[in-house]
């Protein structure tokens, strides 16, 4: 499968596509957990005249809407793999508490088996059930194809980012982000977009993000100190698992000297 990534966004981390020139009324962010989603959101509603919407479904989830709306604007971002892999094992939202206990190395190995651990994450969840599925297995960490759990937490976002990168091929508009770029300059991200989308802005000043979603997550296996990098061996793992050539075209480069 392919994808209509542009050469330039190796360089900006920023893309664009406009399939219509409607205005854009709302918008919803999708993207792996600890891949900076929520601090996208939260800048584009605190700064941009444009609603916030779930009505695509899950956003951690392989997209699974029924149909796009012409005035709608999904919103895509991505992680550098290692830093993201980290991030997952300090704060690993909606993993098994059996996966939470394992060490670093374990964890990055260990199948996955995500659960509906806290029911207000998840929209979709239908009354009628609601009471019946706390701490059942979440299906949409599994495969959306074959069904299987994922072998690891590689082969997760292998698939997942493939799916979400599906996106750009759905005819919709739809923004393409590297959440570094966001971070590293969030009011800068903020002036582009509403440039590039004719946004209109909700004040002349910038309204930054002070509170990560981040720090309301309580791991059930506590850890006293977390990796910064990943050894050899889990590099090795890495490499194995990633689509490297589609990694390259997000501007993720692995390869150590």
């Amino acid at each position: 499968m392919t994808y209509p990534i542009p050469e330039g966004f190796r360089q900006s981390g920023r893309l664009i596509a406009r399939v219509n020139d409607l205005a854009l009324t709302r918008f919803q962010v999708l993207g792996e957990r600890a891949s900076a989603t929520n601090l996208v959101r939260k800048l584009i509603e605190k700064n941009l005249q444009i609603r916030r919407s779930e009505a695509l479904g899950w956003k951690h989830a392989a997209p699974h809407m029924v149909a796009i709306p012409a005035d709608f604007l999904t919103i895509v971002v991505v992680r550098h793999a290692e830093s993201w892999a980290l991030s997952m094992f300090r704060r690993p939202w909606h993993a098994d508490p059996a996966i939470q206990a394992l060490g670093f190395p374990e964890f990055l190995r260990a199948e996955w088996r995500g659960v509906v651990d806290r029911l207000g994450d998840f929209d979709e969840i239908p009354p009628e059930i609601a009471k019946d599925v706390h701490n059942r297995e979440l299906q949409f960490d599994r495969h959306p194809v074959t069904g299987a759990p994922f072998p690891n937490l590689f082969a997760l976002r292998r698939v997942k980012l493939a799916a979400m990168l599906g996106m750009l091929n759905r005819d919709c508009n739809l923004m393409l982000l590297r959440a570094e770029e966001v971070q590293a300059d969030p009011e800068a991200f903020i002036t582009w977009a509403s440039d590039a989308l004719g946004l209109d802005r909700k004040s002349d000043a910038f309204q930054g993000v002070t509170r990560r979603m981040g720090n309301r997550f309580r791991r059930a296996v506590p850890i006293d100190t977390a990796p910064t990098g990943l050894d050899t061996a889990d590099h090795a793992l890495m490499m194995g698992e990633l689509d490297l050539a589609l990694e390259s075209t997000l501007g993720y480069d692995y390869a150590r000297g």
